[in-house]
């Protein structure tokens, strides 16, 4: 009973960290009806785009057998933010670069082609960054690459200087719980995630489940314990939910 007890009273204090405004990150981006647009038009926090290398260019897809020829970084978001700099409705978010492929060959081809639209990217909070997920470089490298951010991983120790460099933490929900959206998630699941999202605040960094049930009741429940960031591939919807809820 008293272990139940302190089960409650957590998930009660965890809202604490519930945000006035909730983000929002745009899964998959590149499938949606319209890829960067969809995300823009609802002011989406971040903006996901998976790449693979191909030739000398790196293709937005989700999976090697989705490549299609033309659908590059470049022509899908870069172009595309730069466009965006110069209208009334830029705002400052993140763009995901999930990396599919080796590190060190896209991240020659990446920062090949960020030179040109560098003015575009700049510090935290002031202007869009470009964060990478997937495939990685070691954490403890972080600090030397000095355009990019990097999304954290939970219970990793980092320096200082490569901490700095993280813009969040995140991890899959299924790790945690099998619960698919639908009915109640059980009392021992919602502190396993709860505890999560308090680790990542404790060290200062925003917290983001992916993997999660993309419903309105997964939403409200992870918007509820703390999670900074919800991830969807529905914006639109989340985006809606949000303002009414």
């Amino acid at each position: 009973m008293v272990q139940r007890f302190l089960v409650f009273s957590l998930l009660i204090l965890s809202g604490l960290f519930v945000q006035a405004q909730v983000k929002i990150h745009s899964h998959n981006d590149y499938t949606h009806q319209k890829p960067f647009y969809d995300a823009v038009q609802n002011k989406a926090f971040s903006i996901e785009a998976d790449v693979f290398v191909v030739g000398n260019s790196l293709i937005v897809a989700h999976s090697k057998k989705e490549i299609k020829t033309g659908n590059t970084l470049d022509a899908l978001y870069l172009k595309r933010i730069k466009t965006l700099s110069h209208s009334n409705e830029y705002y400052a978010f993140q763009l995901m670069v999930d990396v599919k492929g080796d590190w060190d060959s896209t991240y020659h081809l990446l920062n090949k082609g960020l030179k040109k639209y560098q003015q575009y990217f700049n510090k935290q909070g002031k202007n869009s960054i470009v964060v990478i997920s997937g495939n990685r470089p070691a954490d403890s490298s972080f600090h030397k690459y000095p355009n990019l951010y990097f999304d954290g991983l939970p219970n990793h120790i980092y320096s200082q200087a490569d901490l700095a460099k993280v813009a969040m933490i995140s991890d899959n929900f299924a790790t945690y719980s099998k619960w698919k959206g639908v009915g109640e998630i059980s009392t021992m699941d919602k502190a396993k995630l709860l505890n999560l999202i308090q680790n990542a605040h404790k060290i200062g960094k925003p917290f983001r489940f992916w993997g999660a049930p993309d419903t309105k009741a997964c939403w409200k429940l992870l918007h509820e314990l703390g999670a900074d960031i919800i991830n969807s591939d529905e914006v639109t919807e989340a985006t809606n939910y949000f303002k009414t809820n």
